[in-house]
């Protein structure tokens, strides 16, 4: 029988693929919260329990030998049935997860927060729940600073290991101030009013500006938010007009009264929202969050919305 060397344990190929997918022992060791020395010494115990090298350390940053490349393949999957193991078994015993970090636009928090933390609140023993930027939110997920994204971008659809539970597909409407009696159509409110642009650091940001482009609209950057309640209140002031998801109203109805909202006359567009978590990773946490947030956003934030709005309706999937 082969027995398995003393240095190969899940620890070691924990750190080995961490390091692999930060890029260099620095990164490891902060995401790890050991020393850059542990993180050191563990590869190389692991190097030499193996008896080949796994790192190319001639490369800037650190590349991987043959050897270095099968054991990386081998050793997620490795990782990931062990996680699966842990959390069925702790699930079996009605153990919480220890810690999760959860990452959501301004927008999700305010919608779901609430309800997620009422519904699996007892399922983690330490709650994280961040929201902000979602392109920098991306990033933490793939650095893994964070374990699970409610996200209306599918940047990340293409990165393996990543499973992604569809939620709803978020229509885009056009805003106006109250008092607005012009065309609802883009190119001649944008002679009128100025057009108040979302953030390209924000998925949504990126949304629409993609779509402006494919409508051939050009509108000079005299004002751009970052906020959700920036957006809405800028027009409802009626200082400009503006391009907003149903969702980002639905989170805010306070204001609606001061708006008036239009379909989009063309090139109707709308984002796909999405739970995104680590295949085999956190149980089913994630595909129940997914249920969990569609319920929510269709009967306590959407239905609202369409009763005041009515063609709403006809936009959404």
């Amino acid at each position: 029988m082969l027995r398995l060397p003393a240095e190969f344990d899940l620890h070691a190929l924990e750190v080995f693929v961490v390091t692999v997918e930060l890029g260099g022992m620095t990164a490891s060791a902060t995401q790890l919260r050991i020393t850059q020395s542990a993180v050191s010494q563990t590869i190389t115990r692991l190097e030499a329990g193996l008896g080949t090298g796994l790192f190319d350390r001639s490369l800037r940053p650190l590349g991987l030998t043959p050897a270095g490349r099968a054991l990386y393949e081998r050793a997620r999957d490795l990782l990931t049935t062990a996680r699966t193991v842990i959390d069925d078994v702790r699930e079996g015993a009605r153990l919480p997860v220890d810690q999760m970090t959860l990452a959501m636009s301004e927008t999700f928090a305010t919608l779901l927060t609430a309800p997620l933390l009422r519904r699996f609140g007892g399922r983690v023993a330490r709650w994280r729940i961040r929201s902000g930027i979602s392109l920098v939110q991306q990033q933490d997920f793939l650095a893994r600073r964070v374990d699970m994204l409610v996200t209306g971008s599918n940047t990340l659809e293409k990165h393996p290991g990543i499973e992604h539970h569809d939620v709803l597909d978020d229509p885009f409407v056009l805003i106006f101030p109250k008092d607005y009696t012009g065309s609802p159509d883009p190119a001649e409110a944008a002679d009128r009013l100025p057009f108040i642009r979302y953030s390209l650091d924000h998925g949504m940001g990126q949304r629409i500006e993609s779509q402006l482009t494919r409508m051939k609209l050009r509108l000079p950057p005299v004002i751009e938010v970052d906020i959700i309640h920036q957006q809405l209140t800028s027009v409802a002031l009626g200082i400009g007009w503006s391009i907003t998801s149903a969702l980002c109203l639905a989170a805010m109805p306070t204001l609606i009264d001061q708006l008036r909202i239009e379909p989009l006359p063309r090139a109707r567009f709308s984002r796909r929202v999405q739970v995104v978590g680590r295949s085999g990773e956190l149980g089913n946490l994630a595909e129940q969050t997914a249920t969990m947030a569609r319920e929510v956003m269709l009967a306590d934030n959407l239905h609202p919305l369409v009763q005041r709005l009515p063609w709403i309706a006809d936009l959404l999937h």
